[in-house]
C-alpha cells in the first residue's frame, strides 16, 4: 500500500514537473508575482527588431516559473 502511495506521489510530481517547463505567454495586463529573477534568455537576432524571450523566475511562494513575452533585440541597445 505504501509503495503504491510513493509511486503515485512520484508520478503526479513528474507530470506537474513537466507541464512547469512550458513557459506562460504573457498578455497585457497579466498579474506577475515575480520575488527573484532566475534567467532571462531573448532569441538571437542581427538586428534590432522585435524577438522572443522567456524570463524564469521565482515566485512568492518560491515556486520556479517560466514567462515567454516579446521584447527589443540586444541589437537595439546599440543602436541610436
Amino acid at each position: 500500500m505504501r509503495a503504491i502511495f510513493i509511486a503515485t506521489a512520484l508520478l503526479l510530481s513528474s507530470v506537474a514537473h513537466a507541464d512547469s517547463s512550458k513557459p506562460d505567454v504573457y498578455t497585457y495586463g497579466t498579474k506577475l508575482d515575480v520575488a527573484s529573477v532566475l534567467s532571462i534568455k531573448l532569441k538571437p537576432t542581427p538586428n534590432c527588431e522585435v524577438t522572443d524571450a522567456v524570463m524564469t523566475y521565482l515566485d512568492s511562494a518560491g515556486h520556479k516559473r517560466q514567462l515567454a513575452y516579446r521584447t527589443l533585440s540586444d541589437t537595439c541597445k546599440n543602436q541610436n
